[in-house]
């Protein structure tokens, strides 16, 4: 198992794979601080009134436990902002609307820009609900940051050279192929000569996504010859409350590891369900997402020495907070107005207001008055903003333009005594830019997975060796 990276080795890994345009720092009690150009001469007045933002996700059902956590983030950065007297002077309002299906997601979106007047939006997890409502913010010309639904068919083929939409998490493809590098790094799989592995993912984008880009990385680090798939399947999003039929099955296959996908109400039903059996006794598991969200409720008794998974994105002890303050002073606040822990997609809304506020104080400075949304657009492109989670960039080119990045993390499952529930140990820090198609890369989406990343692994990565 690889030993646990020093404070350095973390901070340095977090900011090794990003590529930095514009910066923006940290300073006082500030969570962003915009480097800009020269004010200029005359500055207009700002509008007094408030600002209107809107936040939409999961508020009930399978997915609230990833939902509740990104009203939370957004709900907390706005609360401190209107705290330090709002942006430029202008308070932050806010509207919060349920995600649910697509086409009920897409009213709801359209009700907070048509209806209630909002300014800019925060919000969405599932990655059936981003395609679809990123046209209609093309469409609307409102300002959009998705806190996930992370697929790589959004910025890859439906928004191809999307305007007014930014994502916020790391893209899909980097999920899995994070959660396979570290399986594979953590489980010491190049040392076994044959590893069998089994699947279970959600049947929708994000679970076929994280088949693909998982079993690619798999084959061609470790060699596909040493590769055998001996059981997949792809239960219904949030439709299956029995998995023991399927955990059955994964058992009598016999397989080495069992990689997974799934999210929310499914994974917790699913291992639960799995401690009975015995599974995690026969194999390890390899999950993509499991630590992702609100560990203290979705994972409170997850077995110790698995693969955790936080879609390569945040787990909130890293950075270490004794040397990383922003992570320190988010968790503590977070905590003093939730009562528990920020997970992902709380950082990721979080993150979200605060690149909002940066990217406007950065265009008023630049041209004089409060800015319109094309200013707002060019200050947020190919700019690198410092969270808790440390450095994200924002990708200002094909493919995959107005994508975010930051360095994946995955980890190793251990019930910690001072939190009394599962968290991410012994974590591998993996820099994103030896995991995603890089800015300008011209190749061509496979059609077996539908994505780039796929294509640029087969076409770039060295086989039987890690990419870094």
């Amino acid at each position: 198992m690889s030993s646990k990276p020093s404070r350095r080795d973390f901070v340095k890994g977090l900011v090794g794979g990003l590529v930095v345009g514009g910066v923006a720092g940290v300073g006082g009690s500030e969570v962003f601080r915009t480097l800009t150009a020269a004010p200029a001469p005359v500055k207009e007045p700002v509008p007094t009134t408030p600002i209107k933002a809107g936040i939409q996700a999961f508020l009930t059902g399978g997915g609230a436990i990833w939902g509740k956590p990104t009203s939370q983030g957004a709900i907390l950065a706005i609360e401190e902002i209107n705290e330090r007297g709002g942006i430029l002077g202008r308070k932050i309002e806010y509207v919060v609307k349920t995600e649910t299906t697509p086409e009920e997601t897409v009213r709801e979106y359209r009700s907070l820009v048509l209806d209630e007047k909002i300014d800019f939006f925060v919000g969405l997890i599932s990655s059936s609900n981003t395609p679809a409502v990123a046209p209609v913010a093309e469409e609307l010309q409102k300002l959009t940051f998705f806190v996930d639904g992370c697929t790589d068919f959004l910025y890859e083929s439906v928004v191809p050279d999307p305007r007014f939409s930014f994502r916020i998490t790391n893209i899909q493809s980097a999920d899995g192929i994070a959660a396979a590098i570290g399986a594979i790094k953590l489980l010491n799989l190049m040392e076994k000569p044959r590893v069998r592995i089994a699947h279970i993912h959600p049947d929708y984008a994000y679970g076929r996504n994280a088949h693909a880009h998982t079993q690619i990385t798999f084959e061609k680090v470790l060699g596909k010859d040493r590769v055998e798939v001996v059981y997949e399947s792809f239960p219904g999003l949030f439709r299956v409350s029995d998995f023991s039929p399927y955990i059955t099955e994964i058992i009598a296959n016999r397989p080495d590891i069992l990689v997974s996908s799934l999210w929310g109400a499914d994974v917790i039903n699913f291992y639960k369900q799995a401690l009975g059996f015995g599974l995690f006794d026969r194999m390890k598991f390899v999950s993509c997402i499991a630590h992702g969200a609100s560990p203290a409720e979705a994972v409170k008794d997850f077995p110790d020495d698995h693969i955790a998974g936080v879609h390569s994105n945040y787990f909130f002890l890293y950075p270490d907070w004794a040397g990383y303050p922003k992570n320190k002073s988010f968790n503590e606040n977070y905590f003093r107005r939730w009562g528990t822990y920020p997970d992902s997609p709380a950082e990721g809304a979080y993150v979200a207001v605060y690149m909002y506020k940066a990217a406007v104080e950065k265009a008023y400075e630049l041209v004089g008055k409060w800015p319109e949304v094309d200013d707002i657009i060019k200050a947020l492109e190919g700019t690198t903003f410092y969270g808790p989670a440390g450095p994200i960039h924002v990708r200002a080119g094909k493919p995959n333009k107005h994508q975010c990045y930051k360095d994946g993390i995955v980890g190793i499952s251990r019930i910690d005594p001072r939190y009394g529930f599962s968290v991410l140990s012994d974590p591998v820090v993996i820099p994103i830019s030896k995991i995603t198609v890089p800015e300008g890369w011209e190749g061509v989406r496979d059609p077996k997975a539908g994505t780039l990343a796929y294509s640029w692994i087969n076409e770039t990565w060295r086989e039987g060796r890690l990419p870094f």
